[in-house]
């Protein structure tokens, strides 16, 4: 049976006058008997945020935020490269591991506000529903790397010598924290990979995807593995078999897995630039031509 009068989808506001009552909408596939205008076409509780969070009928297109993502996920490779060079450094000894740790501290203030660049607001109506509180939440856990170390600086430090060079695991609240920046960490970057396939970046999604995945299980055993005291601690007798094995095992696919990341905030970075070249480019091309058209025709008229 037909439908004569006004009505729309309440998913995607697709005009379904005509189509039979009983006809899944043709645009987002939503049952007609539950969409309603100004409703959700998902269910209620728990399989309602995971129905909302894997649809992505009736999103919104991607609003354009090329020029923004151009410099923050540019400034975000280069903090990343930054990252893998110290952790480089600390692993042989080059550097104290006491001047890694004051240098991550600094850099802790920076990547928060980083992490809101890469995250706009304007494109919450373009991600599925479960990525729009991840965007509200996650960089504010992103605050916790410099706060665990404000912690550990004005109540650890004091009370004991050395602990600089020490093992952080020595002070609980630097833990959980740091603990929690890096759940947060992992939710950015899943954030990002559906973005990138929001905007057509394979790349940089497959790239994405890996790195999440990798962080939260391989940057679990980095994260609590002391291989910075082994590596660091410039006693000879620790330059065994262990300490190779923190090399070559634990960090060298961990420095792999960071440049992949950086690997993928420069896609962003480069596809932006692309595009934005492209246009400024194709901008004014027709008044272009029809200059020069008009000049050829000025040329062959025998009468000008």
């Amino acid at each position: 049976m037909g439908n004569d009068g006004q009505r729309k989808c309440g998913a995607c506001g697709y005009d379904l006058q005509g189509l039979d009552v009983r006809v899944n909408c043709p645009e987002c596939g939503a049952d007609p008997e539950k969409a309603k205008t100004g409703k959700s076409i998902v269910g209620e509780g728990i399989m309602g945020v995971i129905e909302s969070s894997i649809a992505v009928q009736g999103l919104e297109p991607v609003p354009d935020i090329r020029v923004r993502l151009m410099h923050f996920a540019k400034i975000a490779g280069f903090f990343t490269i930054a990252l893998v060079v110290l952790q480089f450094l600390v692993t042989f000894a080059i550097i104290p591991i006491g001047l890694y740790r004051f240098a991550l501290f600094g850099m802790s203030f920076f990547w928060p506000a980083i992490a809101v660049g890469l995250m706009p607001v304007s494109v919450d109506d373009s991600m599925p529903q479960i990525y729009r509180y991840i965007r509200r939440v996650v960089p504010y856990s992103q605050w916790c790397w410099a706060a665990g170390y404000i912690l550990w600086l004005v109540f650890h430090l004091p009370t004991e010598a050395g602990t600089v060079s020490s093992n952080l695991g020595n002070f609980f609240p630097l833990i959980l924290l740091h603990a929690i920046a890096g759940i947060g960490l992992a939710g950015v970057i899943f954030w990002l990979h559906d973005l990138a396939l929001r905007m057509n970046l394979d790349h940089a999604a497959k790239r994405l995807n890996l790195v999440a995945i990798m962080m939260s299980t391989w940057g679990v055993i980095v994260f609590f593995a002391p291989w910075k005291e082994y590596a660091a601690s410039g006693d000879d007798s620790v330059q065994t078999a262990l300490y190779w094995f923190y090399i070559v095992v634990l960090m060298f696919p961990w420095y792999w897995i960071l440049i992949q990341l950086a690997m993928s905030f420069f896609e962003f970075a480069s596809d932006s630039t692309w595009s934005l070249k492209y246009e400024s480019e194709r901008e004014g091309r027709e008044d272009r031509i029809r200059e020069k058209r008009e000049a050829m025709d000025q040329e062959n008229d025998p009468f000008t």
